[in-house]
């Protein structure tokens, strides 16, 4: 039987169903190049993404296979040329690529080939029904599923068998971004980073997750957008050493399922009653911001890190977030662009189901009335000043006790270090009165 896999975010051999049936058929690996995706996505998140897609091509060529490289206007006479028996690709819950699907699906009805639709963006199946909470889903989908489906695995092709298929390919995309440079790891690389955070650092994940530290975090989510480790592997070993990993990743289910059933909050907000809410759109404080520039050490290392390394930790990406949206009271949406432009695992679902669950108008949502105080969240989380003086160098002499708990004697000691934007316990005044107004005039009006 001949089989076109079709490679999107699944850039692996082991783990992958993709491959599932490769050792007994003929496969035809193909990755179709998508000019939405290329327009939509940052240079970090692509330099990784062709980085692996690479490696995978080799990986595949060294066991006897080929991977195929076209765009998406050559699929219809690739299809007919390789005849195959048989399509298999992976669903994915993003607006966009739903229609890609959509239509993938009727030319291969109207060409009278098979296919089939795995799962692997998800550790369940995306219920029928949403859930409006994160406690329903997880106790009533996400652990039952897991009970009643078990955790399935797929073997690591021992060889490929691809027929030479007379077509002319495209070139891969040269993409380099000097911050997403240190995210470029290889598969077996990938597998040997969790192996050692799974067997030194998961142990005490409940406890130590949302410090600033280097271990703290497992650092996988730039693998898991780009399928170079899969969700099934991560929560197999997380189920054995700590359960509290096992519900981070339910987030990510949770998120997925939402944008899949409510696929308007790319760009509105999921409660209807914040719909209309007269955001702050300052151009000036925004770019503050996007710089580290607010005067708030925390928050200005946060920023700087995304900028050298396209990524940074949970904690403080719900930190930053806060601050421009409760303090700044900045459109939610400037912030979720613009982390989705840096991010190097940039994940439509999870940035925008994150980004509305801080501002406070997602689903299951942080209340509007809590704030991340930046000073606070500082103390606890980086009570030693080590990750704010690694990305903020200018503050790198001053003594801990003025960096965290004494923003004018800060000053004193960096002179340059800009002041703080906004008083914080003025601006969440300021926010919750105009929310609560807003709020107010949409039960009038109803």
């Amino acid at each position: 039987m001949r089989v076109v896999a079709m490679v999107r975010r699944e850039l692996r051999l082991h783990d992958n169903p993709l491959w599932q049936s490769a050792n007994e058929n003929e496969i035809v690996p193909l990755f179709v190049l998508d000019d939405f995706n290329q327009l939509e996505h940052g240079s970090n998140l692509r330099t990784l993404f062709f980085f692996a897609l690479n490696e995978l091509r080799q990986q595949i060529s060294s066991l006897g296979g080929h991977l195929y490289c076209i765009h998406s206007k050559q699929q219809e006479a690739f299809l007919a040329t390789v005849k195959p028996d048989l399509v298999l690709f992976c669903e994915d819950h993003e607006p966009h690529s739903r229609k890609r699907d959509e239509n993938l699906v009727r030319l291969l009805n109207r060409m009278g080939i098979r296919y089939e639709v795995l799962r692997d963006s998800t550790l369940t199946p995306v219920p029928e029904k949403p859930f409006m909470t994160f406690t329903q889903f997880y106790k009533r989908h996400f652990l039952p599923s897991l009970q009643r489906e078990g955790i399935l695995s797929y073997p690591k092709p021992k060889r490929f068998s691809t027929p030479q298929v007379p077509f002319d390919e495209i070139p891969l995309p040269q993409v380099s971004s000097e911050a997403a440079r240190k995210w470029c790891i290889n598969e077996v690389e990938v597998l040997r980073r969790w192996r050692f955070y799974a067997q030194q650092h998961l142990p005490a994940y409940d406890r130590t997750r949302n410090f600033l530290t280097e271990n703290a975090c497992s650092q996988m989510s730039p693998y898991i957008r780009c399928g170079l480790i899969s969700l099934r592997r991560l929560c197999q070993d997380a189920l054995e050493i700590n359960r509290v990993f096992v519900r981070e990743l339910a987030w990510h289910d949770f998120y997925a399922h939402l944008l899949h059933h409510f696929p308007e909050t790319t760009t509105q907000e999921w409660q209807v009653k914040w719909r209309r809410f007269a955001w702050r759109h300052n151009e000036n404080d925004f770019e503050r911001w996007c710089e580290g520039q607010v005067g708030f050490p925390i928050v200005d290392a946060a920023m700087r890190q995304l900028k050298q390394e396209g990524w940074i930790p949970n904690r403080v990406r719900m930190i930053v977030a806060s601050f421009l949206t409760k303090n700044l009271q900045i459109d939610w949406r400037w912030g979720e662009r613009y982390f989705y432009h840096y991010l190097v695992d940039a994940d439509l679902a999870q940035n925008i189901g994150n980004w509305q669950w801080v501002a406070g108008c997602g689903a299951d949502a942080a209340p509007y009335f809590r704030i991340f105080n930046p000073v606070l969240q500082a103390q606890k989380f980086d009570p030693q000043g080590e990750y704010i003086r690694q990305f903020v160098p200018e503050l790198r002499h001053v003594p801990t006790e003025a960096l965290l708990f004494d923003l004018t004697r800060l000053r004193q000691h960096a002179p340059n270090y800009p002041p703080p934007m906004v008083d914080l316990k003025a601006s969440l005044v300021e926010f919750q009165t105009a929310i609560k107004e807003h709020l107010k005039r949409g039960e009038i009006s109803r």
